[in-house]
């Protein structure tokens, strides 16, 4: 039995569909996460998230194993329903996902959870599963670790699966029941980044990983293709999403990707690129096979605090360029920017907002810093004085978010939390608007710029925005009728509200 919150995740569908296809039996507890989805908070929503609708499917199931995944700042909901679930079915529980990797220890000392899994999941948990059917030892698989008599005992890494086309297509169909896509397909092309900015958990990882395998793979360009075919043949999607940590590094797979993209499938798609390896060849044969929208991180305004903070150590120069690169080929920009840095100040701040003006991009996306645990970033804002104990110990528990209130010990995080809110809407504003915004912006008027926020997201957020806003009211019809019906909606009925 599976667990998960707030929205499809891929690679617990990949983990999903590892076990089905070795005659292992599968199902998914979701939890929309209406009060509280990493982005806005509701409260009053939580009914809706029927945990008791949970427990009873769990219980009806009857599970030999509960598998959770877990972000960080998914954690805290992750712990609660551990807690229920251990009470509920009194069977072994699993925890695995980027909060477990940073902080194995920490997670496994729960009381309700019995396993953690430190790298990918598909190999060890198919090895943990196999291991339990057999009534073998289940306390010395590779990339894992267990408890056993109030010990601890921590298995070295395993070995990474290298040839990403022996894995089966991730489960798409028991995301689907719970609404958790509606027009847009999300995919995985590759692993792994060869970049190391330091607020992203890839730079450990693949320390963690070293001597296992290669920590940069690709599928093969027939293998996505197959797999966006079968979904695409199974729900009626209108987009596509390469969710990759950074597409347009190997330029070659990708214009050859293109190709076969645009004689195959040529909807729409969307996929995150890096500064330094948007060129226009690159960005013509996307723009050639329907490529919509690329999302490219500028993080910064400041020069100074993408090189000696961030570790991109780029000009200003080339990621105007490469934003440029992108808008003359007549492909949607999305940007990105961090407010609330350690160390940053009211002046850098600024410098982000007026550079992310200045590229004029699409949309933007705004974050507040959070510091994930082992990141280099974290270990920085703790040197500085930004992150105390108390701070540190949110950061284990997961509280709060990038998109929340900032937990450091930052003399300008109210001007960070305001910027975050008020950056999409000011890059989208006519100039007559702008002065009143940066008002707003001077005298924190936080409360104000995420009430527009919220208001303003179809027309901020003209694609991903109105997807989230669709695939919301999809899983609160689908949680509504649950709790009114004792029948499935069907699939037209589910998506009528959305539509």
């Amino acid at each position: 039995m599976f667990y998960y919150r707030g929205i499809e995740n891929l690679g617990v569908g990949y983990l999903m569909s590892m076990l089905k296809a070795n005659g292992h039996e599968i199902d998914l507890i979701f939890d929309p996460g209406f009060d509280d989805n990493l982005f806005l908070k509701a409260p009053k929503l939580k009914w809706l998230n029927r945990h008791e609708g949970m427990l009873e499917r769990a219980k009806a199931f009857k599970p030999d194993l509960v598998a959770m995944g877990a972000l960080t700042n998914l954690w805290p909901f992750a712990e609660q329903m551990a807690v229920k679930l251990k009470q509920e079915l009194g069977v072994p529980i699993i925890v695995g996902g980027h909060h477990v990797q940073a902080l194995p220890d920490y997670v496994l000392s729960h009381p309700s959870v019995d396993y953690v899994c430190i790298g990918e999941g598909e190999l060890a948990l198919l090895d943990l599963v196999n291991r339990m059917r057999d009534g073998e030892d289940t306390t010395s698989v590779p990339g894992i670790w267990a408890k056993q008599n109030g010990l601890v005992i921590r298995n070295p890494m395993g070995e990474l699966e290298n040839d990403l086309d022996k894995l089966p297509f991730p489960e798409k169909a028991l995301w689907h029941e719970y609404g958790c896509f509606h027009d847009n397909i999300e995919v995985f092309t590759g692993r792994g980044c060869p970049f190391k900015c330091t607020f992203c958990n890839i730079h450990y990882q693949r320390e963690s990983f070293k001597g296992k395998g290669n920590f940069l793979r690709k599928r093969s360009i027939a293998n996505v293709i197959e797999e966006l075919k079968v979904n695409l043949n199974t729900y009626d999607a209108k987009t596509v999403s390469v969710h990759d940590d950074n597409f347009t590094t190997n330029a070659k797979w990708v214009e050859e990707f293109c190709e076969a993209y645009r004689k195959e499938i040529n909807l729409p798609w969307y996929c995150f690129g890096y500064p330094t390896t948007i060129k226009p060849r690159l960005v013509n044969a996307m723009k050639s096979s329907n490529c919509m929208t690329v999302f490219m991180g500028v993080d910064s305004g400041s020069p100074e605090i993408r090189r000696d903070l961030m570790e991109r150590p780029m000009s200003d120069e080339l990621i105007f360029n490469a934003a440029q690169t992108i808008k003359d080929a007549g492909i949607g920009l999305q940007v990105s920017c961090i407010y609330g840095i350690p160390g940053e100040t009211p002046e850098q701040m600024w410098e982000t907002l007026e550079m992310v003006e200045k590229i004029q991009p699409t949309q933007s996306s705004a974050y507040i810093f959070y510091p994930f645990p082992k990141t280099k970033l974290y270990q920085k804002s703790v040197e500085m004085g930004y992150l105390d104990e108390e701070g540190e110990e949110l950061v284990r528990r997961g509280i709060s978010g990038y998109h929340h209130e900032s937990i450091l010990k930052h003399p300008h995080k109210e001007l960070a939390e305001t910027l975050a809110k008020t950056t999409p809407i000011y890059v989208r504003a006519p100039d007559f608007v702008k002065p009143v915004l940066r008002w707003m912006i001077n005298n924190h008027y936080k409360r104000l710029a995420l009430l527009l926020y919220v208001i303003l997201i179809p027309i901020t957020f003209p694609y991903l925005g109105l997807e989230g806003i669709k695939v919301t009211l999809k899983m609160a019809w689908k949680s509504l009728w649950r709790k009114f019906s004792p029948e499935e909606p069907s699939a037209e009925e589910a998506d009528r509200l959305a539509a």
